[in-house]
C-alpha cells in the first residue's frame, strides 16, 4: 500500500481502498450492488454444489445454488424440464448438460434463445478447461465434488467470456471477426505460417485482440468458429500476454473428450501466435517453429506493419464512404467472417449496449427458421433506428441517424455494400493457407 491510500497488486494493477469495499460489496449476495447486476450468470453441479458465478462468492451463493438444484430436479422427476421463467421483470433461463447446471438471469429483456445460446458457450469455456471426459468421470465418482478445486486460476477467462458476451455481438453472429489489413500483408504472414510449418503443427494462427489476422490449417479439416471463439477468449486473458504458454485445451466442437496442446506467445505487444499440436509433448518443436516464423517476418518490415495493422482500433462508420452511419456489422456467409465498425463518438455505452442488444434479437427472429424466414427487418424508435438485412451472401445491422428516412438508409447501405465489395480483399480472410 502507498501513502495514498492505493494498493498495488501482484500485476501492477492499482486499486483505491473504495474499489476494494464496492468489490467486497459486489460479493454479498444480500447487497443492492450484487442485485443490480443487469445479468447474472451461475453455474452448480447436479448434486446443487456451487462452482461459479459472475458475481458474489460462490459461498456465500450456496443456499441459492441448493435452491436452484430444486427446482430443476423438480422439473425433472416430473419428465418436465424447467427451461425458463419470469420472476418480476427477471427472465431466467435454464441449461443443463450431464453433471452440470447453468442459470442465466436478465432484467435486459434478452430472448430465451440468446441466454440459452450464452449459457452452451460457458459450458463450452467450462468444456475447453477439463473436457466432457474428465466431468462426467468426476462426478460419476464423486457426485458431490467442488469443481472450483480444478478450475481455480481460470475463473478470470470465464469472467471476460461473459463480459464480452453482453457486449459483443461476435459470439451472437458465430463467426470470426477479421483485422482489416492490405492483402498483401495478410497474404505474405500466412505464407509464413505456411513455409516455417514443422511437423506436429496442426493449426498455426496469428489474433490481435480477438479478431484473426489469418489461419494455416489442413486442407480438409477446419476449426469451428465457436472453438476459436474459445481459443480467442482465452489468449486476450492477461495471463497469456507475456513469455510462452504451453496449455492444454478441449475445443468441443472437435472433439469434447479430449484434450489437443496449444501453444501461445505474443511475437508483438499486440498479436498473439498460437499453435495448435496433438502431440503433448511437442513444446519445444513449437518453440522452435515460432523463432523460424519470427525471424522470417523480421527479414523485411512485416512484422512492424503487422503491429502496426493490429493497435489500430476499428474503422470509423464514416470511412465507409458514407454520412450518417453509426454503427455497423456485415458478416460474409460463405467464409463465416464478419468486421464491425466503431461506434461514432456521440453514442455512449449504454446506447452501445441497448444497440448490440437490439441486432442480436433482430438476427434471432431473421435466422429462427421455418419457410420464409425475415429478410429485412426495419427497426425504428425514438431513439433508434437499424436495418438488419440477410440474403444468401451476407447478413448486415447498421444503426444510422435517428432522422434518416428509409429512402436514404437504402442508398446508403447500398454505398456500404459496395464499398465492402470493392475492400474485400483487406476486411477478410479470402485464401487462408493450407497444407
Amino acid at each position: 500500500m502507498d501513502t495514498n491510500g492505493t494498493i498495488l497488486d501482484a500485476r501492477n494493477h492499482t486499486y483505491s481502498l473504495e474499489d476494494i469495499e464496492a468489490e467486497e460489496r459486489l460479493e454479498d449476495f444480500h447487497s443492492p450492488e450484487w442485485r443490480q447486476q443487469s445479468r447474472h450468470f451461475l453455474v452448480l453441479s447436479s448434486a446443487g454444489k456451487p462452482i461459479y458465478s459472475r458475481y458474489g462468492s460462490e459461498t456465500q451463493l450456496s443456499t441459492l445454488m441448493s435452491a436452484i438444484q430444486a427446482i430443476i430436479s423438480t422439473f425433472a422427476d416430473m419428465s418436465d424440464p424447467v427451461k425458463s421463467m419470469m420472476v418480476g421483470n427477471h427472465t431466467v433461463v435454464f441449461y443443463t448438460n450431464g453433471p452440470l447446471y447453468l442459470l442465466a438471469v436478465s432484467n435486459s429483456k434478452d430472448p430465451d434463445e440468446l441466454l440459452r445460446g450464452e449459457l452452451q458457450l460457458l459450458h463450452s469455456q467450462i468444456v475447453s478447461i477439463l473436457t466432457s471426459a474428465q466431468l462426467t468421470k468426476i462426478f460419476e465418482q464423486r457426485g458431490n465434488f467442488d469443481l472450483r478445486q480444478l478450475l481455480g486460476g481460470t475463473e478470470g477467462i470465464i469472467d471476460q467470456l461473459v463480459d464480452k458476451m453482453g457486449i459483443d455481438f461476435t459470439f451472437s453472429l458465430g463467426s470470426l471477426d477479421t483485422l482489416w489489413m492490405r492483402y498483401r500483408l495478410r497474404d505474405r504472414i500466412g505464407k509464413a505460417l505456411l513455409n516455417s510449418r514443422t511437423k506436429g503443427v496442426l493449426y498455426a494462427m496469428l489474433i490481435a485482440d480477438m479478431k484473426l489476422v489469418t489461419l494455416m490449417r489442413p486442407r480438409k479439416h477446419s476449426l469451428h468458429p465457436a472453438d476459436l471463439h474459445l481459443l480467442f477468449n482465452m489468449a486476450a486473458s492477461r495471463t497469456f500476454a507475456t513469455g510462452e504458454h504451453w496449455t492444454p485445451v478441449c475445443f468441443p466442437k472437435f472433439n469434447d473428450q479430449g484434450f489437443l496442446h496449444v501453444y501461445l506467445n505474443y511475437i508483438t505487444p499486440s498479436v498473439a501466435l498460437i499453435l495448435v499440436s496433438a502431440d503433448r509433448d511437442s513444446f519445444l518443436t513449437m518453440t522452435e517453429c515460432r523463432q523460424r516464423i519470427t525471424q522470417d517476418l523480421s527479414t523485411d518490415d512485416t512484422l512492424l506493419r503487422l503491429e502496426d495493422a493490429a493497435s489500430q482500433r476499428a474503422l470509423r462508420p464514416y470511412e465507409l464512404g458514407v454520412s450518417g452511419l453509426l454503427q455497423l456489422y456485415y458478416r460474409h456467409k460463405t467464409l463465416v467472417q464478419h468486421f464491425g465498425t466503431r461506434f461514432e463518438e456521440s453514442i455512449d455505452e449504454s446506447q452501445q449496449r441497448r444497440i448490440i442488444n437490439t441486432y442480436k434479437r433482430l438476427r434471432l427472429y431473421m435466422t429462427k427458421g421455418g419457410p420464409n424466414p425475415l429478410r429485412i427487418i426495419y427497426h425504428r424508435t425514438a431513439t433508434d433506428t437499424i436495418l438488419a438485412w440477410q440474403s444468401s451472401a451476407f447478413e448486415l445491422y447498421a444503426t444510422v441517424e435517428p432522422s434518416m428516412d428509409v429512402k436514404s438508409m437504402i442508398r446508403l447501405v447500398n454505398t456500404v455494400l459496395e464499398w465492402i465489395k470493392n475492400e474485400e480483399d483487406h476486411l477478410f480472410v479470402i485464401n487462408a493457407p493450407s497444407y
